[in-house]
């Protein structure tokens, strides 16, 4: 009896997408994971796939675009988005390969390489993506899904992070557990997504009192988007400043991960002298002590949408542009201390 990927995935104790990485030999699974894949599947029977003829029509390409990679090193959360990918190409039964571009290298170069692998379409994961970035891509005359970003100049359809919503549910969160001195551990590097949380961050702001209001608007400290960057920019924030907000909304998790490791350095407490809650729902926000309460974001569904819109524009060709963002969700873990619960106001919410 012929063993399939499904079995294999419920034996592994992993998805079918993992399963599928694996197989065709694609990055996005951690190495500990492919071993244990590769050596189940050799004990099953089960063949890894390193060349897969695909009929015509049904190749797709997911480009990653590393324009300086300070934001694409956060692996687990760009895990979870090439599986949502990988796993929803199976199911429509494309076979999908992965590019990476980067931003020190000719673009068009890039593209021209791309254009002769015969392809049907093309995910652009553009999380560290400019507009002129994007712009060259129109040579392809390919249908093409933004994933990650969006880019309304261009004709592009979009999957992407309601960012603002989601900010703007973190630091409500904070202000309903009592919380009126927030601080936000904003990234120094720009990418879209962290402008649209710092408007989010601001908008939330809007709803305290006046004079907290400003006191929090005061409190952006930039920080670099990863744990270790983070950690030492904390230390110098806390080297220099005298009264700390009661609370922190960071960008993502890495960066509350490292602002929380100095924190705890420094004798603070979490969540008993200082509340944080974080962006992205990745796995570091499962293992910190305390767990971290998050913003939840269904990456692999995410993934899963792209895929599917691809298909729609590669079999039918819609005229409309369509831009799908995901709203995140407040998941409460034990980083954030209930101070006096606030009473709901009136304020204009976004």
């Amino acid at each position: 009896m012929r063993v399939t990927a499904k079995q294999l995935a419920e034996k592994a104790g992993v998805s079918q997408a993992t399963v599928s990485l694996v197989l065709h030999g694609k990055p996005g699974v951690s190495e500990k994971v492919r071993r244990q894949v590769l050596a189940l599947a050799e004990e099953m029977g089960l063949e890894p796939h390193t060349s897969t003829p695909a009929s015509n029509g049904k190749n797709l390409q997911l480009v990653i675009y590393k324009r300086h990679g300070k934001v694409m090193a956060d692996l687990p959360f760009f895990e979870q988005l090439t599986q949502g990918v990988a796993g929803a190409a199976a199911e429509l039964g494309y076979h999908l390969s992965i590019s990476y571009f980067y931003g020190n290298q000719p673009i068009r170069e890039q593209i021209q390489s791309l254009a002769s692998q015969n392809c049907a379409g093309v995910i652009l994961l553009a999380t560290e993506m400019h507009t002129e970035d994007v712009t060259p891509f129109s040579e392809l005359n390919l249908p093409l899904v933004i994933l990650d970003n969006s880019f309304p100049a261009l004709n592009y359809d979009a999957i992407s992070i309601d960012n603002m919503l989601g900010a703007w549910r973190a630091v409500h969160y904070l202000i309903e557990c009592g919380h009126t001195r927030i601080g936000y551990l904003h990234s120094s590097v720009e990418i879209r997504n962290f402008r649209e949380r710092y408007s989010g961050y601001l908008s939330a702001c809007r709803s305290l009192p006046e004079d907290a209001a400003v006191d929090s608007a005061r409190r952006i400290i930039p920080v670099s988007p990863s744990s270790e960057g983070a950690a030492a920019d904390m230390a110098k924030y806390l080297d220099s400043e005298q009264l700390l907000p009661t609370a922190f909304f960071a960008d993502n998790d890495r960066i509350a991960a490292g602002c929380c490791a100095t924190l705890l350095k420094y004798g603070y407490r979490i969540p008993e002298n200082i509340s944080i809650i974080g962006f992205d729902d990745s796995s570091i926000s499962e293992v910190l002590n305390p767990p971290l309460t998050t913003m939840r974001v269904q990456k692999q569904r995410m993934g899963a949408l792209a895929v599917e819109r691809l298909h729609t524009l590669i079999c039918t060709a819609p005229p409309e542009r369509v831009h799908i963002s995901i709203a995140p969700e407040v998941l409460v873990r034990q980083s954030v201390l209930i101070r006096a619960p606030r009473t709901p106001n009136k304020k204009r919410r976004i």
